[in-house]
């Protein structure tokens, strides 16, 4: 079964209430009328960064609930899972057991013995891609008093997998067998492009290897009924070499491109993406991560990044910074911005819409994050609180404070023109790229006499919809 062209919501396990339960009982009010799909962030036992550090895959963290949840919210909308494949936690069955055993482990095929791998120059070390301020080398002390190293991209707790062994092939294996089989119908592919360790290179999306990867998750998948969305934030072109190779991409260009757009009132570097983005594709303004900068690169001009980097950043944290492995203090290039999207354009109210109407007609499949959902603000103190630039985006609702965020004007706003992406059969069909001035952009979707269109005056920050109104009478028209 394909996937509803309806908004996806992204939502962490607990961060909509308690757990679960709470976050069901949420989507029984109008959220979920506009909703057709639900990403829900890692729900698995985790030991490091967000959840994004699983124990395993076949288990859901006891406090958040059981698969009984996750399988009623997979009867009402098409499930997102997300597959941490890069890595595992330190504290998972296998890693301990390789721990206590080293090279006699059942598990050992899974991890990388980097000193196996041969010397590792000053110079290779300057070409690797990091995430964190460290080597992406962690000390292990086994059973028998030996030691070794294994690679830790991101974390210490973080340990990574090794693609070139059939083991972790099996693994993956048997992860997407139990989860499709618990109804999740599209896989986030979290951090692939870390899979492809070869010494001389970046460590990072290594072509063509990082290709053969991927092609076997999205085979594998398919074998299970199941879809796949690989996450990279990188150069645009990866995104449309994705979707070339069948899998659903994401349009990570089109926040910077939205903000910029809505920021300066120019539309012209946002349509001529729209003229020549993947439409296999799903489209974010904001996620659990940052602003990503990278993905507009040759998109944006130049200034026109830095412009943007310089506005946003007055309402941001530090923004997070591009690193090398041979000197994590030489850095200098922009990776994200941490903000909120509604922060991100001053809290203006028109100017939300106006960007989520952007995002809710342009091609692909919309997904929309809990935070953005509400209007949230920065969360200041959670991210002094932990040390975590990204968590200033990442707040914790109680039930009843996310359903008066809800009732907001702006909120409502944005449901209303939600409802119209889930309901209306035009979104079905194809997408349309209207004329109009450099200061504002005109967009529809037509499928058969269905018809539906935007015109977002990007000066005056306005939305106008039309759409016919199904029973071949006059057009509907309103301001969003």
């Amino acid at each position: 079964m394909s996937l509803r062209k309806s908004v996806q919501l992204i939502v962490y396990p607990d961060r909509i209430g308690r757990d679960l339960k709470d976050l069901e009982q949420f989507l029984d009010g109008p959220v979920g009328e506009a909703i057709g799909g639900l990403h829900l962030l890692p729900p698995f036992p985790s030991n490091a960064d967000g959840g994004f550090s699983p124990l395993t895959h076949q288990e859901i963290e006891p406090r958040y609930g059981d698969w009984d949840d996750v399988a009623r919210l997979a009867a009402r909308f098409d499930l997102c899972l997300d597959l941490v494949l890069n890595h595992i936690a330190d504290e998972s069955p296998e890693f301990k057991d390789f721990v206590a055993k080293g090279a006699a482990s059942e598990h050992a095929g899974l991890f990388i013995d980097v000193d196996e791998m041969g010397e590792i120059t000053s110079d290779d070390l300057a070409k690797i891609h990091i995430r964190k301020e460290k080597e992406p080398f962690r000390d292990v002390t086994f059973g028998d008093g030996s030691r070794g190293r294994v690679w830790c991209t991101f974390t210490e707790h973080q340990v990574d997998l090794d693609y070139r062994s059939a083991q972790t092939f099996a693994l993956m294996d048997d992860n997407l067998r139990f989860m499709t089989a618990r109804g999740v119908k599209l896989f986030r592919l979290d951090a692939f492009g870390y899979t492809t360790k070869q010494i001389g290179t970046s460590c990072f999306l290594v072509e063509p290897r990082v290709w053969e990867i991927l092609e076997w998750f999205r085979d594998k998948s398919a074998e299970y009924s199941a879809e796949v969305l690989p996450e990279v934030h990188d150069h645009p072109s990866w995104q449309y070499a994705i979707a070339d190779r069948g899998m659903w991409c994401y349009a990570f260009a089109l926040p910077p491109l939205v903000l910029y757009s809505l920021l300066d009132a120019d539309s012209r570097y946002l349509k001529g993406w729209l003229r020549m983005c993947p439409h296999q594709q799903v489209t974010v303004l904001d996620t659990h991560d940052g602003i990503c900068i990278p993905d507009v690169e040759g998109i944006l001009p130049p200034a026109a990044i830095e412009a943007l980097i310089a506005n946003v950043s007055e309402r941001s944290a530090d923004p997070i910074l591009r690193g090398s492995a041979a000197n994590v203090h030489s850095v200098g290039a922009i990776y994200q911005l941490t903000c909120t999207f509604y922060d991100a354009l001053k809290r203006d109210d028109d100017a939300y819409i106006a960007a989520r109407a952007i995002q809710l007609f342009a091609p692909g499949i919309p997904q929309i994050y809990y935070v953005g959902l509400l209007a949230g603000q920065n969360d200041e103190a959670l991210m002094t609180s932990t040390g975590e630039l990204r968590d200033i985006n990442r707040h914790y609702y109680t039930l009843d404070a996310a359903n008066i965020a809800v009732a907001a004007p702006v909120v409502q706003r944005l449901l209303a023109l939600m409802r119209l992406r889930r309901n209306h059969p035009a979104f079905e069909g194809s997408f349309e790229l209207e004329y109009s001035n450099d200061s504002s952009v005109a967009m529809g979707w037509r499928a058969g006499a269905a018809w539906c269109r935007a015109l977002i005056d990007l000066r005056f920050r306005t939305v106008t919809v039309e759409h016919d109104d199904g029973a071949g009478g006059e057009p509907v028209s309103f301001r969003a």
